[in-house]
């Protein structure tokens, strides 16, 4: 009986044994979740890893609006428009006299402009298109220099009908003729300031060149530089409270700026070059200019204080007449750049110049942008 007894637990054992290892359980699972440690390893699972963008530089977008400017392509000086890329060329004035000096409406619906087609300097307006011409002055002494004031209604001229140069004022439609300065002095550079409440312009009156400016209807004239030396040429900040302006003070002209009240002198430029073609950014934060310090003219911006100069162009044998694009984004000018006479543009952070107008044989100048 024990021999049996014996025999049957052998037998369980065994079975015992056999089935053990196909049963055993892994536990580790349960212990991970369970927040206990294992020295099992675990291997990790490989995240896919995103694909990396390359980054690519935002590129400039194309000049917009239209440039106004005079050439002699078709044997006199007249005035034509191009779209600001350079293509679309219209011819807008056919006389056999000259037009030149063309200015924008502050709308972009008409272009003032001087013109010797009568036998006599006087200034014109005309559609956009080249249509609607209209003579605003009819003087036998010499207009020139329209500029528009800022809400389209005026025009503002200089003239010498009074046999020395005065700054008149005259409505968009040629009525309203109005002289604003009378001294024997030559006054001459009217241009509005962007409120429209003053004219700056250059006068002479006291012995010296200076700067002057004056309400639309002739009154509050005060004098806004004094010094021994000639200053010239004012421009108007776009937010109408400072002034930039050429002083010889060091007997070559450097770039200053001045608070609309006279104080606030700064000088911008300190070299021994000639600068000169005073334009403002859109935005106030930057002056273009034209330089001779290197040897040929050069095209520069700069901030208020002269700091961090860009050269837009540089080594040509003439520049002048910058416009900037409304936008702050280019600069068109007027150059002889590489022999030839035309109008170039440049992105305002001197990237490649281009040339706007190939016209070997003639000159192309003065552009204005359109607003």
């Amino acid at each position: 009986m024990k021999n049996r007894h014996l025999i049957v637990l052998l037998a369980f054992g065994l079975g015992l044994a056999l089935l053990l290892p196909a049963c055993t359980l892994d536990l580790s699972g349960l212990i991970g979740a369970a927040g206990g440690d294992t020295d099992v390893p675990v291997e990790a699972t490989a995240t896919p890893e995103e694909p990396t963008a390359t980054p690519t530089a935002t590129p400039y977008p194309p000049p917009a609006g239209q440039l106004a400017f005079v050439s002699n392509r078709d044997g006199n000086p007249e005035i034509y428009r191009m779209n600001a890329g350079g293509d679309g060329l219209l011819r807008l004035t056919d006389d056999p006299g000259e037009d030149r000096s063309p200015v924008w409406s502050p709308d972009g619906r008409q272009i003032a402009f001087a013109s010797n087609r009568g036998d006599n300097w006087d200034v014109y307006s005309m559609n956009a298109g080249g249509s609607g011409l209209v003579r605003l002055t009819d003087d036998p002494a010499k207009d020139d220099g329209p500029t528009w004031s800022p809400d389209g209604n005026r025009i503002a001229f200089e003239s010498y009908r009074d046999g020395n140069w005065e700054i008149y004022v005259v409505d968009a439609n040629g009525s309203g003729l109005a002289r604003l300065t009378d001294d024997p002095a030559a006054d001459t550079n009217p241009i509005w300031s962007p409120r429209g409440d003053w004219l700056a312009f250059t006068s002479s009156r006291n012995g010296n060149s200076d700067i002057y400016a004056v309400h639309p209807d002739g009154s509050g004239l005060i004098r806004l530089t004094d010094t021994p030396a000639p200053d010239g040429r004012p421009a108007w900040a776009p937010e109408g409270n400072r002034l930039a302006f050429l002083s010889w003070t060091d007997s070559n002209p450097d770039i200053y700026l001045l608070d609309v009240d006279g104080s606030g002198l700064t000088r911008l430029t300190q070299t021994d070059a000639e600068e000169g073609c005073l334009a403002w950014a859109p935005d106030g934060s930057r002056i273009a200019y034209c330089t001779d310090m290197n040897g040929g003219f050069d095209l520069f911006t700069s901030l208020l204080d002269g700091s961090n100069p860009i050269i837009l162009s540089s080594g040509d044998a003439f520049i002048s007449d910058p416009s900037w694009s409304p936008d702050g984004l280019y600069v068109a000018f007027q150059a002889r750049h590489q022999g030839l006479d035309g109008i170039y543009l440049v992105p305002a952070n001197g990237d490649e110049l281009r040339s706007l107008t190939d016209t070997p044989a003639g000159l192309d100048e003065s552009p204005a942008w359109s607003p």
